[in-house]
């Protein structure tokens, strides 16, 4: 039966209508047919593309009286074949029927807004404005929020009911004040002449950018109410009059926010005159924050602006001293490693060679799951083992690039001292690089270098291991001992609370039917409510893998190790394995063989682009496992001569894969096997890649700093971090 429900799929997928219904009806007809309920979804969807609707009819409501629970997904393709049929009462009941079924939210909303249309056309108002409301308190967004408002307001006034409307629109700008569409109907209450709150209507205006009628507004609400009036108007003031290019008036109105909020006023007017390029108040402004508020809640704003002014303004110690403060007086700030690590490097530019290796090992003990850290030591540790090397005697320049900026440090090499001094040096560097925990690239990387490795060399691997069955019984042997689990309860198995959750319920049948992206909606919003419990997480890592739904299984996975406490590199290898998996191995392995790379590099590379998500498309268009553009996807298919390529082949695991490895393989090529260069060129197209490798030649380190494009700069550090671990996992 399942080999005829397969065949049947199949030969819909390819238009192939009449086998497919052939197929599907001699499953049906079986003594136990029935029971494979899908089918008759499978059979609708083959009818209705003969153009026999009325049987497509029939088939989906057979499918619907034996699945109740997806009639939101269902009963649209219902209404699309009353509409073929012409009966368009019945194709609206269809869709008006599909609001009964539990759907998420966003298949509601799609359904409520196609239903408003129909109801507009029949002049259905008070329907319309129902469904609008009902839209409405689905969304989560106020830009949403306040259009669905407006537009009920606009089927109040086609309905002949002006203050009904006016009462929408006052609703807009009250509680909707940033949504465009308050704006809009802003416009008809005053051109209606209906009294508006001042306030309102200036913050409505400034969120609009209607900058002049805002400070209007704003100056008529503290006209009407000079001794009770909102503080923050000054505020919108404030910021009115420096968009249009008043900055004196701007200041006066911060003068008299001082007076209601001095703290605000104090960090705003620095801002304001950093934002106008006035150095020199900008840096007066922020000192004069941290004088007066040390504990308010933007003094480490207010400190590191403070420093980087200074450092701008050419005061090298001024400013050494002042990131220091940062990240002594708030050392729990986000920015206290970073301004560690701008102390060091301004301390190096400015000859304070002993000054700047001594923040940044500072930094690094301090800080050592910071990315900062990370990338101080793996060019603290370059450059100590370049000076080592160094002849007796000789003088050595050595560039080190960090971010952005380029260190150059300068050694003179005399008899013994300072090669046993940077040996010694060296020696607590590699110590602290080897006891850093982190898995970070710079963290992975700078324990590379320490154990003499170079990014990306071969792993040797051909095969994956086959020992799955244990080291699952490790991992919930494991999970059991941390979660304090007995041996009651099931570990491997869908506990009842998820079993019987609707939206798994709903999404399991959506994924049976192919329709994918609904299905990942309704099972997603299962993983992100069970999110912070361990054991659901594990359940639905594995329910999701069988199910071939590979990124959330990713994605609980790496929950699991995130809520333990664990890395990849401590926790069960199984869960490790789980979140970094190697899915299509039997296409994978021969691609790599085939054409010489290896395969841990385009697993890695598979999970960067898609996770293992088949049927996953960016907002630049790429598609499929290896997300490649339409473009490249057909320069491609004229390189392997492939037959009858068209762009939505891209999905399909098998041409998604090859398509891939292609490509791959070409820029490897191109750039002699320096993959750091052949992953750019995959990511931001072989000429950036060029440009930037004519200024690095193949050194790994040099390239990713040099690169300046930061998507494709992550890019690189996340495969080359997912290489790491995949090495770790699956190593020979």
């Amino acid at each position: 039966q399942s080999t005829l429900y397969s065949l049947g799929a199949a030969y819909l997928r390819e238009g192939e209508t009449a086998a497919a219904i052939g197929a599907l009806n001699e499953l049906l007809n079986l003594p136990d047919g029935a029971a494979y309920t899908a089918a008759t979804f499978q059979l609708g969807q083959a009818y209705f593309a003969q153009g026999s609707y009325q049987k497509a009819i029939d088939a989906y409501q057979q499918y619907l009286a034996a699945n109740p629970d997806m009639a939101t997904y269902v009963n649209p393709y219902v209404a699309d074949a009353y509409f073929a049929l012409g009966d368009r009462a019945a194709g609206i009941a269809a869709y008006e029927a599909a609001l009964s079924g539990a759907g998420y939210r966003l298949a509601q909303i799609d359904l409520r807004e196609k239903l408003v249309a129909f109801y507009l056309a029949d002049e259905d108002y008070d329907a319309a404005i129902a469904q609008y409301d009902a839209i409405r308190d689905l969304a989560v967004t106020e830009a949403t929020k306040g259009r669905m408002t407006y537009l009920a307001g606009q089927a109040e006034m086609l309905a002949g009911r002006p203050n009904e409307a006016y009462g929408r629109y006052q609703l807009g700008i009250t509680q909707y004040p940033r949504a465009y569409e308050s704006y809009l109907g802003l416009i008809e209450l005053v051109d209606a002449g209906v009294p508006v709150d001042e306030f309102q209507r200036g913050l409505v205006d400034y969120y609009a950018d209607a900058t002049y009628p805002a400070i209007d507004a704003f100056n008529r609400y503290l006209a009407d109410n000079p001794a009770d009036f909102r503080a923050d108007t000054h505020l919108y003031l404030a910021w009115s009059y420096e968009a249009v290019g008043d900055s004196a008036a701007a200041l006066a109105e911060l003068d008299e926010y001082a007076q209601t909020d001095a703290a605000a006023a104090t960090i705003e007017r620095a801002k304001l005159l950093a934002r106008a390029g006035d150095s020199e108040a900008a840096l007066t402004g922020y000192l004069a924050y941290l004088e007066n508020y040390p504990d308010g809640e933007d003094a480490p704003f207010a400190a590191w602006w403070a420093a980087w002014w200074t450092e701008m303004l050419g005061d090298a110690p001024a400013a050494i001293t002042r990131y220091r403060f940062l990240a002594d007086a708030y050392s729990w700030h986000e920015d206290a490693p970073e301004a560690l690590f701008r102390a060091g490097l301004v301390a190096e530019e400015n000859g304070l060679q002993d000054t700047a290796v001594s923040i940044w090992l500072e930094l690094t003990e301090r800080y050592p799951d910071s990315s900062y850290s990370g990338a101080t030591l793996v060019w603290l540790l370059r450059a100590l083992e370049q000076e080592i090397e160094i002849e007796e005697g000789a003088v050595t320049e050595t560039s080190v690039i960090s971010g952005t900026e380029v260190i150059t440090a300068t050694a003179v090499v005399t008899d013994t001292a300072v090669v046993t001094d940077t040996a010694v040096l060296l020696a607590r560097v590699q110590t602290l690089a080897q006891s850093n925990p982190g898995t970070s690239y710079y963290a992975l990387r700078a324990r590379e270098i320490v154990n003499g490795g170079t990014p990306f060399a071969p792993s040797g691997v051909t095969n994956l291991p086959a020992n799955e069955a244990t080291a699952q019984l490790e991992a919930e042997t494991w999970l059991r001992g941390w979660l304090n689990l007995g041996e009651e309860t099931a570990v491997r198995t869908l506990s009842p609370a998820l079993a019987e959750d609707a939206r798994l319920i709903v999404g399991g049948k959506l994924w049976g039917l192919g329709l994918l992206e609904e299905a990942k909606r309704e099972l997603e919003a299962v993983r992100e409510n069970y999110a912070d419990n361990a054991l659901f997480s594990y359940q639905l890592a594995l329910y999701f893998r069988d199910l071939g739904l590979y990124r959330s299984s990713i994605l609980a996975a790496e929950r699991v190790m995130a809520l333990s406490g664990e890395t990849v590199f401590t926790a069960p290898k199984f869960l490790g394995q789980l979140a970094y998996p190697t899915y299509y191995a039997d296409l994978v392995l021969p691609l790599a063989e085939q054409y010489n790379y290896d395969p841990l590099l385009q697993f890695s590379l598979l999970r960067q682009e898609s996770l293992f998500e088949s049927f996953a498309r960016s907002g630049a268009a790429a598609q499929g496992l290896s997300q490649v553009i339409p473009d490249t996807g057909a320069y491609i298919a004229r390189q392997l001569d492939w037959p009858d390529f068209v762009n939505e082949d891209l999905y399909r695991p098998y041409v998604g894969l090859n398509f891939g490895a292609y490509y791959l393989n070409e820029q490897l090529s191109i750039f002699d096997e320096f993959v750091t260069a052949a992953l750019s060129a995959y990511n931001a197209g072989p000429g950036n890649a060029l440009r930037w490798y004519n200024v690095t030649g193949p050194d790994h380190d040099l390239y990713v700093e040099i690169v300046n494009f930061p998507e494709t700069r992550l890019y690189i550090e996340r495969i080359y971090t997912g290489y790491v671990i995949y090495n770790y996992l699956y190593e020979p």
